[in-house]
């Protein structure tokens, strides 16, 4: 993943002291994707949320054909 940086960089990041923003509140704002990688990890979540919904089709099928068995 790319990430990038904003330019100009923020007036909090300006004043800053602290050598990495990992736990920074500001570090949301100073630090962004690339629009390739943004698309990249929303196509994943879209694919993961499909295959969660086919699991829950499926298990719902299981119990619709438990239920036609009666």
């Amino acid at each position: 993943m790319q990430w990038i940086e904003t330019d100009p960089m923020l007036e909090e990041c300006q004043r800053c002291q602290e050598e990495d923003c990992y736990n920074c509140d500001a570090a949301g704002k100073r630090w962004f994707l690339s629009p390739e990688d943004t698309l990249r990890i929303q196509r994943a979540g879209k694919i993961r949320a499909i295959q969660r919904l086919q699991q829950q089709v499926k298990e719902i099928d299981k119990e619709l054909e438990h239920i036609a068995k009666l």
